[in-house]
């Protein structure tokens, strides 16, 4: 944990952390999980930073962790949740980064609000380098439909969601030159 902290002071990101409790790739069991989970949240508590949460058929633990930090703003990513959990997530202050495979589920439109829906690039091992833009455009697409909005207009939200995530977190300082120049035209 003192490197993870020392590491901590020159990123933005911490990502992808959180708890899976379904995966065939994790071999960790759910005490050693939830320790280290509660180390790193402990940590990013005292340096706000943009974090990807992770909870692979472990979105109540993940919830209830969450309950026991102040967090700025925890990105949920490929959310799986119920209509409950969504609700308490919002509540939590939480934003819910959205791949394809979910952008179909009315609970988006439901019970999140558009301000805090993030589009999700994490699209999986298969899939070329190049052809990760027209995947971004395609789970933009499908959010514009679960919203009744433009394609355009979600991703105007979506940057303008981004950027109040990086000044909620105050870390502008430390994210790429290219991307700070993308921020400013939605902020």
């Amino acid at each position: 944990m003192e490197r993870f902290e020392q590491l901590l002071q020159g990123t933005a990101v911490v990502g992808e952390i959180g708890l899976d409790f379904g995966s065939n790739y994790n071999r960790a069991d759910r005490e050693s999980q939830l320790r280290v989970f509660h180390e790193i949240l402990k940590t990013v508590s005292r340096y706000p930073r943009l974090i990807s949460i992770h909870s692979y058929q472990a979105t109540e633990a993940v919830l209830e962790v969450l309950k026991e930090f102040d967090l700025v703003a925890p990105i949920l990513h490929w959310w799986t949740g119920n209509v409950f959990e969504t609700r308490e997530a919002v509540d939590l202050g939480c934003y819910f980064s959205i791949h394809s495979a979910v952008a179909r589920h009315s609970k988006f439109r439901n019970h999140v609000p558009v301000d805090r829906v993030l589009v999700e690039t994490d699209h999986g091992y298969n899939d070329p380098p190049l052809g990760i833009p027209s995947r971004v455009e395609w789970v933009e697409h499908l959010v514009a439909q679960q919203y009744g909005s433009r394609q355009e207009e979600i991703k105007e939200i979506v940057w303008r969601n981004f950027s109040d995530l990086i000044e909620k977190t105050r870390t502008v300082k430390l994210l790429p030159k290219g991307i700070t120049e993308i921020i400013k035209k939605y902020e």
